[in-house]
């Protein structure tokens, strides 16, 4: 490697500096600001575009990992086709990004490969491009379709570029969706082309690590210069939530929500979880064995999202997402608990939820083996490949905990849908 390459690399592979997570709060978008606080948002969105500039020319300098031809074709439509193939059989690629304070946040996003990186579309401003901007390092899970237990995963700087003609978003909308503009109404496209006129941004993602699930037996492939990227752990203390709100529950389907007032009609979000509550007993039964894609920080303090197998129970009152953990991951997960899983609806693939919150371990051994027939019975022999191993090291499952996300915000397609909506209204 070069001096340049070196430098470059080290550059963006340190840690940010805390004062970026004020940057990225300053220039969230709040409706009704009007004077210090507007002025405050413009100041921080400036300089979070002119990193995002500097961060692209260090990334030109840097070699990365070009993916296969195998993983490439995971984003192309099957058989010849011009478009994918309809849910569950369309590919999503889970963008994991650092929101600073350890936090993490993982959405579904269209996908395409070109020149060996995986690109995307986003809006400026959104939590991924600001996060993006300040942090470039993140990691993405890509699998062969919604219930595909085929998938592979990569660690990779982001490389953000203005797309004002939207070149992007209307190459992947006819890839997974209508042509027409004015055809769409998935809340995927064209409510962002409605949201708040922001520009349109390219993503890039250069890989320095790939892991490739796709066959038999797991192949790694890493930079030579991994071992110096410095960990994004947030320290010892967890994420600041709002008290106000310790434990966000799901949104179900009820009477309320079938007079055709809600945005593109009624959201169960447990439906998206591929769960129904069961009728006449507590507890929860599955629908489809749909996956979850975890967002969390490593043994070695770097940014990883994987596909794994979870469920839905309920703790001390509380509806949480449930997974298994290798228990050599327990004492990473302790240390920065933050993480986050995102699901895609499996017959409605442009439907989706996220779940950010804490991990929670539990050491019981009788929960532990419920937790474990349960997945076996949602996810028949593929449960054992998918969730049971969140370690990067072996294929073995080894000694597991059960884990809880905590303290769950939630996102969902519908939660967005109607947020766009209100921005609409309010210009």
């Amino acid at each position: 490697m070069h001096q340049g390459d070196r430098d470059a690399t080290g550059e963006l592979g340190r840690a940010p500096a805390v004062e970026w997570a004020r940057l990225f709060s300053d220039a969230a978008q709040r409706r009704g600001l009007s004077g210090d606080g507007l002025a405050l948002a413009r100041a921080a969105r400036e300089e979070i575009k002119q990193r995002a500039r500097r961060t692209s020319a260090l990334i030109d300098q840097v070699p990365g990992l070009p993916l296969t031809t195998e993983e490439c074709s995971i984003l192309e439509p099957p058989f010849g086709r011009s478009t994918h193939l309809p849910s569950p059989d369309r590919p999503y690629a889970h963008l994991a990004v650092h929101t600073g304070l350890g936090g993490v946040s993982v959405t579904p996003l269209w996908a395409t490969a070109a020149g060996g990186n995986v690109v995307m579309s986003t809006v400026e401003n959104r939590i991924k491009a600001r996060a993006t901007a300040l942090d470039p390092m993140v990691a993405l899970s890509v699998p062969a379709g919604i219930g595909s237990p085929l998938c592979y995963e990569v660690g990779g700087f982001v490389q953000q570029s203005p797309d004002p003609e939207r070149t992007v978003i209307r190459a992947l909308a006819a890839l997974y969706s209508k042509p027409g503009i004015s055809e769409h109404t998935d809340g995927n496209y064209t409510s962002w082309d409605r949201r708040e006129g922001n520009e349109r941004l390219r993503l890039e993602v250069l890989a320095y690590r790939v892991r490739n699930d796709l066959g038999d037996v797991p192949v790694f492939r890493t930079a030579p210069y991994i071992r110096r990227l410095a960990p994004r752990y947030g320290g010892t203390r967890p994420p600041r939530w709002s008290a106000a709100n310790r434990h966000e529950d799901f949104r179900t389907l009820d009477a309320r929500d079938t007079d055709g007032s809600a945005p593109y009609g009624a959201g169960d979000e447990l439906a998206v979880l591929g769960v129904v509550r069961h009728s006449g007993h507590p507890g929860y039964r599955p629908l489809n064995a749909t996956y979850g894609h975890l967002a969390c920080f490593d043994r070695s303090g770097l940014l990883r999202c994987r596909q794994l197998g979870f469920d839905v129970i309920d703790v001390r009152g509380e509806t949480r997402i449930s997974f298994l953990v290798d228990r050599r991951d327990c004492e990473a997960l302790r240390r920065s608990p933050a993480a986050a899983l995102s699901v895609t609806k499996f017959r409605g693939g442009s439907t989706w939820l996220q779940s950010r919150g804490l991990v929670e371990l539990h050491d019981d051994a009788d929960d532990l083996r419920r937790a474990i027939r349960r997945l076996e019975d949602r996810y028949s022999r593929d449960h054992r490949r998918l969730a049971l191993d969140l370690g990067a090291a072996e294929r073995a499952p080894g000694d597991c905990v059960l884990a809880t996300l905590s303290r769950q915000k939630v996102s969902s397609r519908y939660r967005e849908a109607g947020r766009s909506l209100r921005s609409a209204g309010a210009r």
